[in-house]
């Protein structure tokens, strides 16, 4: 993306911010009417705390985007911020991807097709990619692929001290039964179980491939983009 785009370049780039921020936030409103959740365990949960960070970041980016709009410029991001959208985006891409590959099979049939999970496991982690592959925001060729290990690290360190200190989640001593420590152990493998340490290396491993992919294209589109000299 160039520093000097046309109107509706500037136009769709914002749009794209507010549809973040307004789905988040929807998202979040239906899940909590939806679930019937007190405020407390609904937000020890890595998608609503993903689904949350995200928003803001949205909303965020929305307000710097018109700012920098009014003066007819694409925005440019400072270095730090990269790297905060960077993880976050890789962060909820996880969401995504792990809620569909591990968690569809422990749900009702009833809550797929509901909109809390049309909207926090599948639009705004879809929108949010969209907003980071079309617009970079900066002139560097790429991200830290370790920065995509922020938030899930985060949310590991975060979960497990929370469960040690003796917090519960829904009466539960762990959030995903991929941390679940006490039923699977740390390091078992066979029997139909995997301990919880195996379950941290496929997973890291899977947020590595999908940071990867995901400043991946945003090159492949920045070359598909970009106007010679």
């Amino acid at each position: 993306m160039t520093t000097q785009p046309g109107r509706a370049e500037r136009v769709f780039s914002a749009a794209l911010k507010a549809l973040i921020l307004a789905a988040g936030a929807l998202g979040q409103v239906v899940s909590l009417r939806q679930g019937g959740i007190i405020a407390g365990p609904f937000l020890l949960y890595y998608t609503n705390i993903s689904n949350i960070l995200v928003t803001v970041m949205g909303g965020g980016l929305l307000i710097l985007a018109l700012k920098a709009g009014r003066r007819g410029e694409m925005l440019l991001l400072p270095r730090w911020l990269l790297r905060v959208r960077y993880a976050l985006t890789s962060g909820i891409l996880l969401t995504f991807i792990v809620f569909s590959l591990l968690l569809v099979p422990t749900v009702p049939l009833s809550y797929l097709a509901s909109p809390a999970n049309l909207f926090v496991h599948n639009l705004v982690p879809l929108l949010a990619c969209l907003d980071f592959i079309l617009f970079r925001h900066t002139r560097e060729e790429r991200q830290p692929l370790l920065t995509g290990l922020t938030l899930p690290f985060a949310y590991v360190v975060f979960s497990l001290a929370l469960s040690f200190s003796g917090v519960r989640f829904n009466g539960r001593a762990v959030p995903y039964y991929f941390l679940d420590f006490q039923t699977n152990g740390w390091f078992t493998v066979g029997g139909g179980t995997l301990g919880v340490f195996w379950w941290l290396l496929i997973l890291g491993a899977l947020t590595l491939l999908l940071a990867f992919l995901l400043r991946g294209m945003q090159r492949i589109w920045m070359h598909r983009t970009e106007k010679p000299n």
